[in-house]
């Protein structure tokens, strides 16, 4: 039953990179209602439903399916396709533009594709994939500089910071909004590895809670009507760890080992989503709805091929990586999602001349290492190139097993070498656990907040609906271009989707 009071509302857009409600299920089926209250909380007393990605493979990714939630529109129509791509090839215009050109304030903390950081009313931290630590304003670079060097010292593509460098930054956040729960946090975590009582895994927590920290300080002093926050612990957790969870539909079993040290992941990281939910209900107004989303969501990484985990090879030197197929003509070398990498290559001659010799290149399996000649001789690809205007994507492709002497050639590259380059020199594969989520289409959506129809589960909807139904919130025209529903998550909207569908119906047949 829908409440009576309805007013333009601002929105909180707290984005949680593949959650989904299966997880949420199965995490309160094996603990208890009482592991996950604000996710009961959000069904309990705001309005959800399963939210779908339009897309599907190779599209189903966050840096394009985000887009698509932001955007409104399609990929055929926004053109996102690679990881922190930026905004200005980005041909549609994300929530917050419609928001500013409304002239309201607006708050973007960590959101995918949001840089450069455009000079609105309010703030812009990007996403910690971003190739520099700009930010708008200027003052929020010190927030920006600690999550791209932890993403990136995390991802092992950088130097750990020195003790003077993270003093003078924590300095810098104290005054930002660091708060002193997070520093004991960080404190409990550092010693607890110390001394051997704390697994390393959990560091990945630590960033979160000083975001949150940081977003919160903005978001009291600002007062966005329209703010987004974003965070992808879960779907690291997923990612890594889920067979060493929940190995009930795996074909090849969790070690005692793995469950031992990393069966806590995935729970931990969904109870701290249910935490800062939690804050989040505490943080907004009574003008204001809570909205919680992914843009699509996880299950368990099966495949054939791959039948006891795809193990993950990594780049271990980039620039020394590149200095065999040539260093010229490559203008930014960016870090994203292990183990990718973004290449920058503007000529588009000497571009199709990298893309070539990364596609050529090939590694042969000089034995696996039990001496019984299993894998001898084994040859097949090293990489795939993914080009996307003046961007090369090089991913380097996983082992079918660990361990093994395999070395790399690359026919026609200048740096190569006839007896070609152990895998020890080029790459690593020193990742804790077999590749165990993989991307699916079904996410989570979530309103919650005054006016909001308590306890209602929406009919289930896409990462295009998202967009016309939060502008509808703030009570901002819907641009034509978006084809998407408006969800009835108050009166008002419920009024507002049924003459929207209405009027779509006789444009449908006259198309």
């Amino acid at each position: 039953m829908h409440m009576q009071m309805d007013v333009r509302h601002k929105v909180l857009l707290v984005e949680l990179n593949e959650i989904n409600w299966r997880v949420v299920d199965r995490l309160i089926a094996q603990r208890g209602e009482d592991f996950l209250p604000n996710f009961r909380r959000l069904r309990q007393q705001g309005a959800w439903a399963v939210q779908s990605a339009v897309e599907r493979p190779p599209l189903l990714d966050p840096w394009i399916t985000w887009v698509t939630l932001h955007t409104g529109v399609p990929p055929a129509v926004h053109g996102a396709s690679v990881l922190e791509q930026s905004s200005d090839s980005i041909a549609a215009p994300r929530l917050w533009h419609h928001v500013a050109e409304a002239g309201r304030r607006v708050g973007v903390f960590g959101s995918i594709s949001s840089y450069p950081p455009p000079p609105l009313d309010g703030f812009v931290v990007p996403g910690p994939f971003a190739p520099s630590d700009a930010t708008w304003p200027s003052r929020l670079e010190p927030v920006q500089a600690i999550n791209r060097r932890y993403t990136q010292v995390h991802n092992r593509t950088t130097r750990a910071p020195t003790l003077a460098e993270n003093a003078a930054t924590g300095l810098a956040l104290l005054r930002m909004g660091l708060s002193l729960s997070t520093m004991a946090h960080v404190a409990r975590q550092l010693v607890g590895e110390r001394l051997g009582s704390a697994e390393r895994w959990r560091r990945v927590l630590l960033q979160p809670r000083l975001n949150w920290d940081i977003f919160s300080a903005l978001y009291r002093r600002e007062r966005p009507d329209f703010a987004t926050w974003h965070s992808n612990h879960a779907a690291h957790f997923m990612h890594h760890y889920w067979r060493a969870w929940d190995d009930g539909v795996f074909p090849v079993k969790s070690s005692p080992e793995e469950r031992r040290g990393y069966g806590q992941a995935v729970p931990e990281g969904y109870r701290l989503c249910d935490e800062l939910i939690g804050r989040a209900m505490a943080a907004i107004d009574d003008d204001t709805v809570l909205v919680v989303a992914s843009s699509m969501g996880q299950q368990p990484y099966i495949s054939e091929r791959y039948r006891e985990g795809k193990v993950i090879v990594r780049v271990r030197d980039i620039e020394r990586l590149l200095a065999v197929v040539g260093r010229d003509g490559i203008s930014e070398v960016v870090p994203t999602m292990v183990p990718q990498w973004n290449l920058r290559v503007a000529d588009p001659a000497r571009r199709a001349a990298i893309k070539a010799l990364f596609e050529n290149a090939w590694r042969e399996c000089e034995g696996n290492g039990n001496g019984d000649g299993h894998g001898d001789g084994q040859r097949e690809a090293a990489f795939v190139v993914q080009e996307t205007e003046a961007i090369l994507t090089l991913t380097p492709l996983g082992l079918t097993q660990a361990g093994g002497r395999w070395r790399y050639r690359f026919p026609g590259a200048p740096g190569d070498r006839a007896e070609g380059f152990p895998i020890t020199e080029l790459m690593a594969v020193d990742a804790p656990t077999v590749k165990q989520g993989m991307h699916h289409p079904d996410g989570l959506l979530a309103f919650f907040g005054r006016g909001v129809a308590a306890g209602q589960r929406l009919p289930d909807c896409s990462n295009l609906d998202v967009a016309p139904t939060l502008l509808a919130l703030m009570d901002i025209a819907i641009p034509a271009v978006m084809p998407g529903q408006v969800l009835g998550v108050t009166e008002r909207l419920e009024r507002l989707g049924q003459a929207r569908q209405q009027q779509a119906v006789p444009a449908l047949r006259a198309a």
